[in-house]
């Protein structure tokens, strides 16, 4: 209503403008019926269509009685001014017409397209039903067999699975927030852990933070391309998301150099180091025989002479055979 030129496209409607109340917690759309509402939003459409020459009874009966018109009911009621069937037909259309008094010309024009940034699109995946119907189902599919053979990493994924879908009524905004801080958790949990999960954690972390980034990218509008303000506030917000994520990532990565330095938490409790067994065999010094240590045989190279059923302490490692010494 308000543009200089309207168009509409063949199988398009114009119309319904009565107001709605959604409520921000649900999302239930309720119709406002108030004639204090009604009548100064109707009064503020009739007032535009006035001001570009259009229909303004057509503009108070969307208000008020939700009126729809088609394109060619709406050229020739006067609600639009041209009907087109892509861009380069509405600027044929437009060319040399005049349109309140005004004659306008479009001569080798440059058309730009908008299109939404990688984070809607990313969006758009994760609230999709079918999307969210495959993560719940994979979900309780991971969580139960994760549960029933005491794999409570597996598990753990399979929790992290289910909540996402609940989660993506939420606007853009804070549904990259909370996979963020998620997938941050997640990350940090296997740190701690020295990565006994098989990295299973670490990397869905590392998955749920990247959309959470993504999700969290400022995106401009058309308009808000033009306003310098927006810019510095979204360059502001994504520079301090940028060095929390960097020094949060650095972290990360210093307890992963360490932990891949050390000896593996399940190198160390798998190898006997310490331990005491029982010398199976006689075993001459620096040869090979079997000592028996945690109920199992174990190859073993004798540092000194070793009696058979005397006791041994296991010192060290060579590839997979034990280096014994005489308890005594």
């Amino acid at each position: 209503m308000s543009t200089t030129i309207a168009a509409m496209a063949p199988g398009t409607v114009i119309g319904s403008c009565q107001p709605i109340e959604i409520n921000p917690i649900t999302g239930q759309e309720i119709f406002i019926n108030e004639s204090k509402i009604l009548n100064a939003i109707s009064q503020y459409f009739v007032e535009v269509a006035e001001f570009r020459n259009r229909n303004a009874t057509f503009a108070h009966d969307c208000v008020f009685y939700n009126t729809n018109l088609g394109p060619r009911e709406a050229l020739e009621y006067g609600v639009i001014n041209f009907i087109a069937t892509d861009v380069g037909s509405l600027l044929n259309e437009i060319n040399g017409s005049t349109i309140n008094g005004v004659t306008y010309y479009v001569i080798n024009p440059v058309i730009t397209y908008y299109q939404p940034g990688v984070g809607y699109q990313v969006y758009e995946v994760l609230v999709n039903p079918t999307i969210q119907n495959l993560l719940a189902g994979l979900g309780l599919l991971l969580a139960i067999i994760g549960f029933a053979i005491r794999h409570y990493y597996l598990a753990g994924v399979g929790v992290i699975l289910m909540i996402i879908p609940m989660l993506t009524g939420l606007s853009i905004n804070w549904l990259g927030l909370a996979l963020l801080i998620i997938g941050l958790a997640a990350i940090a949990i296997d740190v701690h852990a020295g990565f006994t999960t098989h990295a299973a954690l670490f990397i869905v972390g590392i998955i749920l933070t990247a959309l959470g980034i993504i999700l969290l990218q400022p995106t401009y509008t058309p308009q808000s391309w033009l306003i310098a303000a927006n810019q510095v506030e979204a360059r502001i917000v994504l520079y301090t998301l940028i060095a929390f994520v960097g020094g949060f990532g650095g972290f990360i990565a210093s307890r992963v150099i360490d932990i891949v330095r050390a000896k593996p938490l399940s190198e160390r409790l798998y190898w006997p180091i310490n331990d005491v067994g029982i010398a199976i065999d006689d075993i001459n010094k620096d040869e090979i025989g079997y000592v028996k240590v945690r109920g199992e045989y174990w190859r073993a190279k004798a540092l000194e002479n070793v009696k058979r059923g005397s006791k041994v302490v296991i010192v060290g490692i060579d590839g997979d055979t034990l280096i014994v010494k005489p308890a005594s």
